[in-house]
């Protein structure tokens, strides 16, 4: 289910986590696809794979290692929400 709760850090860093995850990470992959040499569907994968969003799984290690559960479950939820304009965007650019 998502989440809407508090978040215990602050927006600003909550913010620059999405920002990264979404946008500078597949950033990041085109340009190494491209250094790489990468095209077709190789490169489109490599895109597709660096825009998903945080993993569900991420809130069970924040629980079980007694990390920040309830803000790890908003990021999922912001992330994933996010993540379908965005990969949309990403789409369009492939």
């Amino acid at each position: 289910a998502l989440r809407w709760g508090r978040i215990e850090g602050s927006w600003a860093g909550a913010g620059w986590i999405v920002v990264v995850k979404l946008m500078l990470l597949p950033a990041i992959a085109w340009l190494l696809g491209r250094q790489l040499g990468l095209d077709g569907m190789m490169f489109e994968l490599l895109i597709l794979f660096a825009a998903l969003p945080s993993a569900s799984s991420a809130y069970i290690l924040a629980m079980r290692m007694g990390g920040d559960g309830p803000g790890v479950a908003w990021l999922i939820s912001v992330t994933t929400l996010l993540a379908m304009p965005t990969i949309a965007l990403w789409l369009q650019v492939i």
